[in-house]
């Protein structure tokens, strides 16, 4: 009996023994696991860190990059925008230049046109007034031919006149076209000038096409007093013929007449 007791006892013991070295080794192994598991979770941190880490440098790298181009392109624009300025403003005072030195050009021209008229006016003026007196001399009813004729000359360069001022004009409002339409780009805008520069160029041929009428040239006094001495004349007397006059009709100096 007693050592029945004792045997079940040891058995009891050994139970005991064994449940306490399996629940030893099942803490180890749990132990383990937490432990191998931890690590992989700071070697995971780790790796995760790091990854972010290259990220955000990439990232970094990537906005500073974008950022020199969007400053490099920025600046590259403004040069552009400058030069171009400069070359609008040279070319805009080179055309000017060439307006204003046309301008005056044409407007000498005029002047010297406006002389010469006058000087021819004078002569002319001589002239008429040279042949009138010897009209009146002659025959008393020539001054009203002569007046017709010199209103008729006053006339003719007047329009002359008018016509080279209508070309001078037209030749500024021409060159002043071309240099708004060479330098606009709205489209509404350069239909507009090409419509006006075509008119312009259209009323330019029209008056180059235009000839003012020669002023009248007085009459020679030869041909107002011709055949007057030959009602005279003997029928069948020859006359000495005279030396050739190159003289301009009507001039009172003479010495032909």
């Amino acid at each position: 009996m007693a050592e029945r007791q004792e045997t079940s006892v040891m058995v009891s013991i050994q139970e005991i023994l064994r449940d306490a070295q399996n629940r030893e080794e099942q803490e180890k192994l749990e132990a383990e696991e937490r432990a191998r598991q931890e690590e992989q979770r700071r070697v995971d941190d780790a790796r995760r860190r790091r990854e972010e880490e290259e990220t955000r440098i990439r990232v970094e790298e990537s906005e500073r990059e974008r950022r020199a181009f969007e400053e490099q392109k920025r600046q590259a624009e403004l040069h552009a925008l400058q030069e171009a300025a400069v070359q609008k403003a040279r070319a805009e005072a080179e055309s000017q230049a060439r307006l204003a030195e046309m301008a005056a050009r044409q407007e000498h021209e005029r002047h010297l046109h406006a002389l010469s008229q006058d000087q021819s006016k004078k002569r002319l003026t001589l002239m008429l007034v040279g042949a009138a007196v010897l009209l009146v001399v002659v025959a008393g009813a020539g001054g009203v031919a002569l007046k017709n004729t010199l209103d008729k000359a006053n006339a003719a360069e007047a329009r002359s006149r008018e016509l080279q001022t209508e070309k001078d004009e037209i030749e500024v409002r021409t060159h002043k076209l071309q240099f708004d339409l060479d330098n606009t780009k709205d489209p509404e805008k350069i239909a507009d000038l090409q419509a006006q520069l075509a008119e312009a160029k259209a009323k330019a041929e029209q008056l180059a096409n235009t000839n003012p009428a020669p002023a009248p040239r007085p009459a020679a006094h030869a041909e107002r007093n011709g055949g007057g001495g030959g009602g005279g004349g003997g029928g069948g007397a020859k006359t000495k013929p005279g030396p050739t006059c190159n003289c301009t009709p009507g001039d009172p100096l003479c010495s032909c007449l």
